[in-house]
């Protein structure tokens, strides 16, 4: 299990964020792959996840930016928080980040983010 100790540059998620929920289909094997997080391995690898109280955190592993943190809920909901301090992430478009935020997860648990992907490309 991947711990927050774990990496060189982890950051605070700033005072500037948005927040938004999601509702996804996500079975206990999915969320003991996102309890395990996921440390970098090569530095093509742009992400740092660790799950810690409860939430799960999300940074880029160059910067130790938080992108993202959320919390999963038993009834399927998450609720997420974005950073949005314009000079660690400049993104505005919630929607957006609701694409990139469900890309992550896909990666994480292993499922196939296509569809998703050209709708991110189309908004972009």
């Amino acid at each position: 299990m991947v711990k927050k100790s774990d990496w060189k540059i982890v950051k605070e998620m700033p005072a500037e964020t948005a927040k938004f929920t999601l509702e996804m289909n996500l079975n206990e094997t999915d969320m003991n792959l996102i309890r395990e997080g996921f440390r970098p391995k090569q530095m093509e690898d742009k992400w740092f996840i660790y799950f810690e109280d409860d939430t799960l955190y999300i940074h880029r592993s160059w910067t130790g930016y938080c992108r993202y943190t959320a919390i999963f809920l038993e009834n399927g909901i998450v609720k997420v928080t974005v950073n949005r301090n314009p000079e660690q992430y400049n993104e505005t478009n919630i929607e957006i980040d609701k694409i990139d935020f469900n890309i992550l997860i896909n990666g994480i648990i292993g499922r196939s983010s296509r569809e998703l992907m050209m709708k991110y490309v189309k908004m972009k």
